[in-house]
């Protein structure tokens, strides 16, 4: 099941977004087919750079260059269970798994500020890749299990934000899937579509 976080006026027939965050960070694009179905299209588009954009961010960005060794840092890197376990100990001092970060959101408001302003960053980029006029949906176990890290003000805010784009992603609808097993859900789909071309 699916809970509607942003409203929106989807298209029909149109691209829809698939992004989720767990141990990593995974993008699917659903495209219409011409049938009235979807064909799913894989992305590796959490290994891209993160785009970071402030002084303070630059900030965290150099202090994961430092945790990690490595070249550039990647959305996987800030938007998933490492990255809550990076961004609370750049911002705290504290070293904590990602499950006790997502665990104690509430004890550090700024942690899941953070954490909300990137994920809507990464999602919104997606959005905007794929043209996904068709919705946007964020699976993944890190927001099943922590709602408030995209249902907030904040992520709204950010998903939202463009220079250029604005009008066009208040049209986008994003939904968030509370079924934590949608990925191989998802996967098992994809199979049986290969499996049918043949």
């Amino acid at each position: 099941s699916a809970g509607q976080i942003l409203s929106g006026e989807p298209e029909r027939d149109s691209a829809i977004a698939v992004v989720g965050a767990g141990t990593d960070f995974g993008k699917a694009a659903l495209i219409p087919d011409g049938k009235g179905g979807y064909r799913a299209a894989p992305s590796e588009g959490g290994h891209a750079n993160f785009p970071f954009v402030s002084r303070r961010e630059y900030e965290f960005q150099a202090f994961l260059l430092g945790e990690t060794s490595q070249r550039y840092i990647t959305i996987g890197d800030v938007v998933s269970g490492r990255g809550l376990s990076f961004l609370h100990r750049f911002l705290t001092g504290e070293k904590l798994e990602p499950q006790e970060v997502a665990e104690r959101f509430r004890e550090y408001p700024e942690t899941l500020e953070w954490a909300s302003r990137f994920y809507a960053r990464a999602c919104r980029n997606y959005a905007l890749e794929t043209l996904a006029v068709g919705g946007l949906f964020i699976a993944g176990g890190i927001a099943a299990k922590n709602p408030d890290l995209v249902t907030g003000t904040v992520f709204e805010a950010e998903f939202r934000s463009s220079d250029t784009m604005e009008e066009l992603l208040r049209k986008i609808p994003v939904r968030l899937i509370k079924d934590e097993n949608s990925g191989l859900w998802g996967g098992a789909v994809y199979g049986l579509q290969k499996l049918s071309v043949r």
